[in-house]
């Protein structure tokens, strides 16, 4: 590796301690729980009320720079979970203790799924089946589980935390956006202006945006145009878990969430899941 290289992967790193440090607000997901709709919806919130706009809104600490009244956000997977083994992920949040958290979560099974897409179609970091990825020590639903349970055990830590889930934001955007929108502190935000950000995010305007690569960004274009499967945005739905997996596969999971599943989440827990 050149000394080029390796002092921007350096000052990379320091950037993100540094961020993590003193960041006001943190918007932590597991990956493919729905956090790039929530950031745009946010960020169209943000460019709308306070009449800002930056380069790339996928990064919510941009809109900082611009107005220094705006909270300092910063959106992240605390740590590259879908990349760890469940005995890898860290336990302690002692540093959150200053901040607030907003928890973004997601049905297990269609995460899970959704990840198994991600990993086979966008990126090349599994060439397995469905359900050998189910198995997958590696960042599959074992882990997903665990890193819910550890925040649950962790939810007292941050100086404020508040649980979004994707079923909700399904069912009622509005409402759940201006629960996140008040939680950040971005206070007074007209009705309007929540409507539209949830009208200018939906799933068909986020697949063109992607199908354009209207910002420009590799985070939301697909490897494939042609191809459904390499999309970010690829079904935007609720219980589509059960279009992919066998019934014993359904089962397996939904034992490993009664067993395992942190009661905090007891939406997940049973032979349903969340609607």
């Amino acid at each position: 590796m050149s000394l080029k290289r390796r002092i921007k992967r350096w000052y990379q790193r320091h950037r993100r301690e540094w961020l993590r440090r003193n960041a006001d607000v943190h918007i932590i997901s597991f990956p493919k729980c729905g956090r790039t709709w929530l950031v745009l919806m946010i960020a169209r919130v943000i460019e709308r009320h306070y009449g800002v706009t930056v380069s790339d809104p996928l990064k919510l600490r941009l809109f900082r720079k611009k107005l220094r009244s705006l909270p300092l956000i910063l959106q992240h997977h605390d740590g590259g979970p879908e990349f760890l083994r469940v005995e890898e992920l860290e336990q302690d949040k002692a540093r959150y203790a200053g901040a607030k958290v907003v928890f973004l979560v997601r049905d297990p099974r269609d995460v899970t799924i959704s990840a198994y897409f991600q990993k086979t179609r966008r990126n090349d970091d599994f060439a397995g089946t469905i359900n050998e990825y189910l198995h997958q020590p590696v960042g599959s639903i074992d882990t997903n589980i665990e890193f819910y349970n550890i925040w649950a055990r962790n939810r007292s830590v941050p100086r404020d935390f508040l649980l979004v889930t994707y079923e909700d934001m399904h069912q009622d955007a509005v409402r759940e956006l201006r629960r996140v929108v008040e939680f950040i502190g971005l206070f007074d935000v007209p009705e309007t202006v929540i409507r539209e950000a949830v009208e200018a995010c939906s799933f068909e305007n986020m697949r063109r945006m992607e199908s354009d690569n209207a910002l420009g960004s590799k985070r939301l274009a697909p490897r494939d145009v042609a191809d459904e499967t390499t999309y970010k945005t690829r079904e935007g739905r609720v219980g589509g878990h059960v279009s992919h997996l066998e019934p014993e596969d359904v089962a397996y999971i939904n034992n490993l969430l009664k067993e395992r599943l942190d009661p905090f989440y007891a939406r997940y827990i049973g032979t349903e899941g969340a609607r």
